[in-house]
């Protein structure tokens, strides 16, 4: 690949944060995915490059010579550069490492690394699908803030799942950062269009993408989905729409358990007080029994790894 031609670059879905950017359009000032917000924003050069097996020390940092094979983002150095590495590990001792580095000026020259640098190496299966998710994903952050934005992102998230592969890698870590910084944005019609693009993926979904997905999905109703359901509970007036709320939120009990808590228990207390349908009431306390016996479980099995520590350390010291 020559320096001059389109880039063609492979994102390892941890770092893909570090690595979308922008060609031509300026982005908002806001962003709308975690990789805008917490590196593109920081970063004044993104290459795809080789960072040289030979290290050097200066002062309390890691110089090593990159060699630029493609400039992605900012202005193109003309020239092979420095970066300076607060943390040597993050390339392998001893060996070439070609990968995209997001980078930052140092008034002092050079360039230090934001984020982790991401390996590229020559013939990766999921080089088009990485390449995919990075042009949308530039393609997101060049639009105007706002509602309209937010849906194209979701919607390219669902897309993503429904791919598989990296596509749904990147999407499941993307949804974990919207749980614990955007809840506003959840919605229950975007809840449900997650867990069906789940479903519908199939055997296309890794079990790591599994497991970070039901992360996501467990994130989203300790955040958002719950209250909402609550919320309908409480101010639903007819008798059938409660009890199809409640139902909803056993259901979810039930899936994502360690996302109920005693305070979910003490609400479902509060609402059955004052819920006149027999049947709606017992629904609710059942809830809140099944609450605290899940959470009286997961203390009892904490209680015994601690205690299994402890017996280990003192078998140790004897």
């Amino acid at each position: 690949m020559t320096r001059n031609s389109r880039p063609t670059t492979s994102l390892a879905f941890a770092a893909l944060f570090a690595l979308l950017t922008s060609f031509a359009a300026p982005l908002m000032a806001e962003h709308e995915s975690n990789f805008g917000r917490v590196i593109l924003a920081k970063s004044d050069l993104i290459v795809l490059g080789v960072a040289s097996a030979k290290r050097t020390r200066a002062a309390d940092l890691t110089r090593v010579e990159c060699s630029i094979e493609r400039v992605i983002h900012g202005k193109d150095p003309g020239r092979d550069i420095q970066v300076f590495l607060a943390d040597a590990a993050l390339l392998k001792k001893d060996e070439a490492v070609r990968g995209l580095f997001a980078l930052k000026a140092m008034s002092t020259g050079g360039y230090s690394l934001v984020g982790k640098p991401v390996p590229v190496a020559d013939g990766d299966a999921e080089e088009r699908d990485k390449l995919r998710v990075l042009r949308e994903f530039l393609a997101l952050e060049q639009e105007a803030e706002g509602a309209d934005r937010t849906t194209h992102f979701w919607d390219m998230l669902i897309d993503h799942i429904r791919d598989g592969g990296y596509c749904a890698q990147n999407a499941a870590v993307e949804l974990m950062f919207i749980a614990r910084d955007r809840a506003a944005i959840i919605t229950e019609a975007r809840f449900d269009d997650t867990v069906a693009a789940i479903a519908a993926s199939g055997k296309v979904l890794t079990k790591q993408t599994q497991s970070d997905l039901k992360l996501a999905l467990q994130g989203m109703v300790e955040a958002r989905i719950k209250t909402l359901k609550f919320r309908a509970v409480r101010r639903q007036e007819k008798v059938a729409d409660r009890r199809a709320a409640i139902e909803s939120l056993k259901a979810l009990r039930e899936n994502y358990p360690r996302a109920f808590v005693e305070a979910d228990a003490a609400l479902c207390d509060a609402l059955a007080e004052s819920e006149k349908d027999t049947t709606a009431r017992d629904a609710l306390e059942d809830l809140a029994v099944a609450i605290r016996t899940e959470e009286a479980q997961r203390k009892a099995e904490a209680e015994a790894k601690a205690a299994e520590a402890r017996r280990k350390i003192e078998h140790a010291g004897n």
